[in-house]
């Protein structure tokens, strides 16, 4: 009887653990019928989280006020790697991909909307004794630097290596994620990396070890992107983020997801991150 109690209890404890990120659905085909925008998310702490039961994100929360304002059911796919996304995407399985950085890449491969919300891309290394080896960009020449594919890093990269007259190697993972790379590093297993300033701030918080000092770009524009035949979605969806600027509501949920509230989300979202293999 012991026996059975107690075999019962760990399925009831095994049944009750908090999703993770690697325990989240395999990226699907969306294809959603009638008026349904199935739209890929990129997983991270600011743009979609899961608590428990409980999903947020500025992404995810701004995206559910846009399909209620416009009457059109919103269906959410969480997307680690980013080139899958854009493939998906480019193949007609979803109707857009929220966030990247606009660059001149994406805006060649894809429609862009407005700018959604600003970000940059920041340094990320380890501490060693309370120190970081790197405080200018400079110390980048003839070193690598890890970054996730189908981002806007590769071309500031190339750029800053011509500006400092230093070799610059860049090393794209199609199969990592941002937090993921920020874990490599704090591991040790990869030196430098470069993620956008708000994953940096919120991976630091789990990883004290972390240096997120350093930006590497200008503050950047974060858009949604859809297929180049998809004009009329464009149209419909710039002329909503036109109008949410404006309003009370914008402000409100940007001041919810703003730098001093990285923390906090950070804490909510932590049961939820890819664990570094050990």
């Amino acid at each position: 009887m012991y026996i059975l109690l107690l075999a019962a209890t760990a399925i009831v404890m095994g049944s009750l653990r908090t999703c993770r990120p690697d325990s989240l659905p395999p990226l699907a085909s969306g294809d959603s019928k009638g008026d349904t925008l199935d739209v890929a998310i990129i997983y991270g702490p600011l743009s979609y989280y899961i608590w428990g039961d409980t999903l947020g994100g500025l992404n995810y929360d701004m995206l559910r006020l846009m399909g209620a304002d416009m009457g059109r059911p919103v269906k959410f796919w969480p997307v680690v790697k980013v080139e899958d996304g854009l493939q998906r995407l480019e193949k007609g399985h979803y109707d857009m991909l929220a966030s990247l950085p606009a660059s001149g890449e994406l805006k060649g491969r894809m429609l862009c909307t407005q700018s959604v919300f600003l970000d940059r891309m920041m340094l990320v290394q380890k501490r060693v004794n309370g120190k970081a080896a790197v405080t200018s960009a400079l110390d980048l020449a003839g070193d690598t630097v890890h970054a996730t594919a189908a981002s806007s890093v590769r071309t500031r990269l190339e750029n800053l290596s011509h500006e400092i007259g230093g070799p610059i190697e860049i090393c794209e993972h199609p199969d990592l994620s941002e937090e993921y790379l920020c874990m490599k590093v704090s591991a040790g297993e990869f030196k430098y990396a470069v993620v956008n300033e708000k994953t940096a701030l919120a991976m630091q918080e789990r990883y004290p070890n972390l240096d997120v000092e350093n930006p590497l770009s200008l503050t950047q524009f974060q858009v949604w992107v859809m297929q180049r035949t998809d004009t009329e979605l464009l149209s419909a969806v710039d002329a909503w983020l036109k109008d949410f600027k404006k309003t009370a509501r914008c402000r409100e949920l940007l001041q919810r997801y703003s730098n001093a509230e990285l923390n906090t989300l950070e804490r909510y979202s932590k049961r939820t991150r890819i664990e570094v293999d050990r």
